[in-house]
């Protein structure tokens, strides 16, 4: 690692760096916080140097870029040379700003100066597609029919269409063959992981994300997701792991650092609300009355004389205790052993002993009457609602799958579920009155 870091600085010294160096040296730039920290204190004494010329200029642009600092690399690209590079990393920053017609101009001069066509031409169709404008996107995707037909980046553009026409199936049937002609296609593995996890094909999604997080320079939506995923999933340390590493690149990613504070408060929250559950549910165990058993009349007779009138009574007691009391034989000893191995429990066992978790029982679920004429609505899917990654996660926990399961829970319900906040709930209620339909009322 440290080596990588010490690396860092050939981007400075070397001549005037190309597209395959400004990769290379990116994903180093982004290997650790650490390097990320080196490659800002190299750029800052490289830029302070002065009269860096054209040349010195470009290279301080694409530094900036890689810092993704879109406003400063511009400053620094409108003093670099004439070039492919130049106008090619300034369309690049200016995207970044969203400052789309000024991105359209500089991909045209970036082609215009030797620049792959048919690459400029594909990230022009998607500026035109973030400008809203599909008939430019798609008569631009057309012209390269024939020489994108093998290519992952005409396939992507096309799902990038599809996409725009709420085409959603089709669109990562495109991904996907993007992505089999390109397997490191990142932007294709991302929209097609955001569309799977609408669609709530969560391995696919999951999968893609894994794949995108394993990349130096991580898409930051896709550690973002993916912290989501994990949180829903209880797996707190990777979320917290994901969104880590978003604030390593990004220290003041706004999100990012809420949502860290949310998963960490989540993770103990989980663990303290476990344990009392599990502590409450143990003794009401040990409350339970021997009467609720069904054991002999003899058995239950036995410990009826020896005083002992609840569970929590039997399991104080050894096998040579109770074989040791008048007319307790062998017979009523297995009997009982026999019962209480049937519940996981054994004689002489410890309350802390006894693992409580799997006998938690899901609070019983309202029933509201069905309203008249809403069958074939309370059919559909919750996809339908199209809610945000958490809202409809906490949905999944619920295991619910339809409108008309959703609506058999009130509001509380769906705010004591874990990690389901008022944001999510109304989102729910505005998109359940796009139907015509509410949540269940107060009890």
């Amino acid at each position: 690692m440290s080596e990588a870091i010490a690396e860092l600085a050939s981007f400075f010294d070397a001549a005037e760096p190309d597209a395959e160096t400004f990769e290379k040296y990116a994903d180093r730039a982004y290997v650790s916080a650490r390097a990320r920290e080196r490659f800002a204190e190299l750029l800052g004494e490289y830029a302070a140097r002065g009269n860096l010329g054209e040349a010195g200029a470009l290279k301080a642009g694409m530094g900036q870029l890689i810092m993704g600092r879109f406003q400063q690399a511009l400053g620094w690209f409108e003093r670099a040379g004439d070039n492919k590079l130049r106008h090619y990393y300034a369309a690049r920053a200016a995207s970044g700003l969203r400052r789309y017609a000024e991105t359209l101009d500089a991909y045209q001069k970036a082609a215009a100066r030797g620049w792959d066509r048919f690459e400029a031409d594909m990230l022009i169709a998607e500026t035109h597609l973030q400008m809203g404008d599909e008939a430019k996107a798609e008569k631009v995707i057309e012209s390269h029919r024939r020489d994108g037909a093998d290519r992952g980046e005409w396939y992507y553009a096309c799902g990038l269409l599809a996409e725009k026409r709420d085409e959603r199936d089709a669109a990562i049937e495109l991904y996907q063959k993007a992505l089999t002609l390109n397997p490191d296609h990142e932007p294709a593995m991302f929209r097609c992981a955001w569309l799977y996890d609408l669609r709530g094909d969560d391995h696919e999604a999951i999968a893609l994300y894994m794949r995108l997080a394993a990349q130096p320079r991580a898409h930051v939506n896709a550690l973002m997701n993916l912290a989501v995923v994990h949180e829903d999933y209880g797996d707190f340390d990777e979320a917290i792991s994901c969104l880590r590493r978003v604030l390593a690149a990004y220290p003041n990613h706004t999100r990012a650092r809420l949502f860290l504070k949310d998963v960490e408060s989540s993770r103990e929250m989980v663990i303290d609300d476990t344990v009392e559950k599990q502590v409450e549910t143990r003794n009401r165990l040990l409350e339970t009355p021997i009467s609720e058993f069904e054991l002999s009349v003899r058995a239950r007779n036995c410990l009826k004389k020896m005083n002992i009138q609840t569970l929590g009574d039997l399991l104080k007691l050894s096998e040579d205790e109770l074989l040791s009391y008048k007319n307790f034989g062998e017979t009523s000893l297995l009997e009982i052993t026999a019962l209480l191995k049937k519940r996981n429990l054994s004689l002489g066992q410890k309350p802390e002993e006894i693992d409580a978790s799997v006998l938690l029982e899901p609070p019983p679920q309202p029933k509201v009457p069905v309203p008249p004429g809403t069958e074939a609505v309370l059919a559909k899917p919750v996809s339908e609602l199209e809610l945000s990654v958490r809202a409809r996660r906490c949905l999944q926990r619920l295991n619910i799958e339809r409108l008309g399961e959703l609506i058999q829970h009130t509001e509380s319900d769906l705010l004591s579920t874990r990690n389901f906040g008022v944001t999510s709930l109304n989102e729910i209620k505005v998109r359940l009155a796009d139907f015509g339909l509410a949540l269940a009322p107060k009890t």
